[in-house]
């Protein structure tokens, strides 16, 4: 068994996915914040919600046929959904065409940061659950 055949796991593993681009993004936003003309890109929160909805739709408990009058269940596997960076300017746009803000690049960076501390704690608070009810009684 995968740690991603747990329906909890495989969410939280694609969250963490999700908030390590969205961190990769906007530590290049910070680094162009003097080019000329740059855009700042961010990946917007509702690309995660439609990639996690996707999973969470495909996500069910399988039967196991253990005997040949048992029902086959469906498969319960989720599919792996990408997001998007899209162009997201920021409140202001210097004289050479950058609206790169680093106050806002900033704050978007620390919220990011939380989730990411976030869903990891989870994730790892719920291998330990896993581990637990895997040891045999007494041990």
């Amino acid at each position: 068994m995968r740690p991603d055949d747990i329906p909890v796991l495989g969410v939280l593993r694609q969250a963490l996915g999700y908030h390590s681009d969205r961190q990769r993004v906007l530590a290049e936003n910070v680094a162009n914040a003097n080019t000329p003309g740059y855009v700042p890109d961010d990946i917007p929160q509702s690309e995660f919600e439609r990639a996690l909805s996707g999973t969470m739709r495909a996500s069910r408990v399988s039967l196991n046929a253990t005997e040949a009058g048992h029902i086959q269940g469906r498969s319960g596997r989720g599919t792996q959904h990408g997001w998007r960076a899209v162009s997201t300017p920021d409140s202001e746009t210097t004289i050479n065409g950058n609206s790169v803000v680093l106050e806002e690049q900033m704050v978007r960076s620390g919220e990011n940061r939380m989730r990411f501390e976030t869903a990891l704690g989870l994730y790892q608070k719920s291998l330990a659950l896993v581990r637990m009810a895997a040891r045999s009684p007494g041990s």
